[in-house]
């Protein structure tokens, strides 16, 4: 008798639970099916009766409601994010789970609440987990877009240091001028000619300059939108290579977020 009363007085504190929620079902429809989770184990320890065929009837009829209150759910999530993208010129396509937003792609977990933030198609992840709401999704997508297009120095200058990498490169491997250099070994010379004399003599990591792939990415397709590659091609990867990150690196087409990964690069003779 004592399980008994424990398990009604359990049922009746979720089922007043689930009513508070349904108040706002669209918004608490994920929510509302783990509380129909709830009741249903609950429901197992009640002895067989006209009470417990009820409330069956009832988690049935529940069960229905919260599968459209979740469509409502989503069909509001993806109008709310697409308004707020409108205000920047930006643009949403795609099918839940996963959305294409410019250079981005936006993965969404609803049974988890999770957001994960791409860039390319699902290339390098950015933001793992980010708040389940459109607008923490919109400013988290926009801190980093607003990062990423801040551009300090000119395409020539960009030019010029990628040159100075590749021909370093050159040195190390005992290669010609002119040959292919892995494109992922050319950027790590990059990095370091980004260094400031103060890691050059103490390299410690607080003097290090941070620069990461998306960075890099960006900057080269910085430099063909520009048209400041000039003689420097780069070299599309094999399907292979795509795979792996070591030996390529995947470089945006255009703003729509199509690209390309390429694996060498090099220098025409002057």
């Amino acid at each position: 008798m004592r399980n008994l009363a424990k398990t009604s007085n359990r049922l009746q504190k979720l089922i007043k639970d689930y009513a508070k929620l349904q108040e706002k079902a669209a918004e608490n429809a994920y929510l509302l099916e783990k509380r129909i989770a709830e009741i249903k184990r609950a429901t197992h320890n009640l002895p067989e009766s006209e009470l417990k065929q009820n409330i069956h009837s009832w988690i049935k009829q529940a069960e229905s409601d919260v599968t459209k209150a979740k469509e409502d759910f989503k069909f509001q999530f993806a109008e709310q994010l697409q308004i707020l993208l409108k205000q920047d010129g930006r643009t949403m396509r795609g099918h839940f789970p996963l959305l294409r937003i410019g250079l981005y792609t936006l993965r969404l977990n609803f049974d988890l609440g999770e957001a994960t933030l791409f860039f390319g198609p699902e290339v390098e992840r950015i933001g793992l987990k980010i708040a389940f709401t459109p607008q923490k999704i919109y400013e988290a997508l926009k801190r980093f877009d607003d990062s990423l297009q801040t551009i300090k120095e000119s395409p020539h200058d960009l030019y010029e240091k990628l040159h100075a990498a590749y021909e370093r490169r050159l040195a190390l491997s005992g290669k010609q001028y002119g040959e292919k250099v892995l494109v992922t070994d050319v950027l790590h010379e990059f990095v370091m000619l980004q260094q400031s004399k103060k890691f050059l003599i103490d390299p410690q990591k607080s003097h290090f300059r941070d620069y990461s792939r998306v960075k890099l990415s960006y900057m080269l397709y910085y430099l063909k939108k520009e048209k400041a590659l000039h003689d420097m091609h780069l070299h599309v990867a094999t399907f292979d290579a795509t795979t792996n990150k070591q030996h390529s690196v995947w470089v945006p087409d255009n703003e729509e977020g199509e690209g390309t990964h390429y694996t060498y690069i090099s220098f025409e003779n002057a």
